[in-house]
């Protein structure tokens, strides 16, 4: 029944949102819910751009099939903290996604979005807001939050990091960076047709793979990864390009949400999520610092990611897509590889960084900000 239930997990999740997705294009097209190409975007033509909707559809089908697999199976039941964790995400995801498709269809400002996203975090960290206890999990160790929440991760040298340790509020800060911070990271990433949705669906899988590798296998942890990449999967052959729908903000955003929540469900897998997202992080936070260095703002649109650049250089935009896609699939066998120690990682996490950098900056002449 184990691997059946993650067999259809996947396949639910792909299966509903390939269905859905031609129907919400023809949608779209009626009601005028396109992008329409500027300077900024590569696309040339009115492309349909809430098909985001579709994959939270497919990933919701698969999480709610996935409640009925514990009536069947003793192995697949949750605990109460991880039906609560559920509960949380659904909420904040939905809380994202609402405002999302409101900018999607009537381009919100920046700040407002900025505390919406904080607001959806705040709600994933959910009742250890004001409930700091630390519970007994089912091998009697204190490790179970009221929450969704990064309380210790694992790092070279220093072996574990533990912020409750320190301070549960460091934790509650650290949680709401993370999980807005992976939000903006796919949004970001969401300017080539394929590349969000493509590069999600490999760290889904990885982080699935990770949980499964566990011992003993968190199973019913890895259900929610497995659900994201299967909407992805359903969702890529009408994006890769030339597109024809776009995820838009109500899907990158919510993608994001939902992905930086599963670094954390389980078990921080912040490791294994940085080696897989590294290139799109990297350019996020190169950019953030160089944008600000110039004076502008760091959440302006511009043409100067790193994928905009490799396009300028002459490649195509599928080639500069399966950069991208190669490069998270070999460092996210690193991650799941035993006999890379975290040291050997880390080193893999520098030599990526180093490698970005150096396209960036190479790739840096005449960069458009806007």
């Amino acid at each position: 029944m184990l691997a059946l239930a993650l067999v259809l997990t996947v396949g639910v999740a792909a299966g509903l949102t390939a269905a859905l997705t031609p129907p919400l294009i023809r949608l779209s097209k009626r009601k005028g819910w396109v992008a329409q190409p500027g300077p900024r975007h590569v696309h040339r033509q009115a492309t349909p751009t809430v098909g985001g909707l579709a994959i939270l559809a497919g990933f919701g089908a698969a999480l709610l099939l996935s409640l009925a697999f514990e009536q069947l199976d003793p192995a697949l039941r949750r605990s109460p903290f991880e039906h609560l964790r559920l509960g949380l995400l659904l909420v904040g995801a939905s809380i994202v996604a609402g405002v999302s498709l409101f900018d999607d269809l009537h381009d919100l400002p920046a700040l407002p979005r900025l505390a919406v996203h904080l607001v959806a975090a705040l709600v994933a960290v959910g009742p250890y807001l004001w409930d700091h206890t630390l519970y007994q999990d089912a091998l009697g160790q204190a490790t179970e939050a009221r929450g969704i929440i990064l309380t210790a991760f694992n790092f070279p040298f220093i072996n574990q990091i533990h912020l409750h340790a320190l301070s549960p509020w460091l934790a509650v800060g650290v949680t709401v960076f993370w999980i807005v911070g992976m939000q903006n990271m796919v949004n970001w990433a969401d300017g080539l047709d394929g590349l969000a949705a493509g590069v999600t669906l490999i760290a889904a899988t990885v982080l699935a793979l990770h949980t499964l590798a566990l011992k003993p296998p968190q199973v019913t942890v890895a259900l929610l990864p497995l659900a994201l990449a299967g909407a992805c999967a359903g969702f890529l052959p009408f994006n890769v390009h030339p597109a024809r729908t776009f995820m838009g903000d109500v899907g990158a955003m919510t993608l994001g949400y939902i992905l930086g929540v599963s670094a954390i469900i389980g078990g921080a897998k912040l490791a294994t999520a940085l080696l897989v997202l590294g290139v799109p992080l990297i350019d996020m936070a190169w950019l953030i610092v160089a944008r600000t260095v110039r004076g502008g703002s760091a959440a302006q649109a511009g043409r100067d990611h790193l994928h905009h650049r490799l396009l300028d250089l002459g490649l195509s935009q599928r080639q500069v897509v399966l950069i991208y896609y190669t490069l998270s699939a070999a460092f996210g066998a690193i991650a799941l590889l035993d006999f890379f120690t975290p040291l050997l990682k880390l080193a893999a996490l520098l030599l990526l960084g180093l490698l970005v950098i150096g396209l960036m900056l190479y790739t840096g002449r005449g960069v458009r900000s806007l």
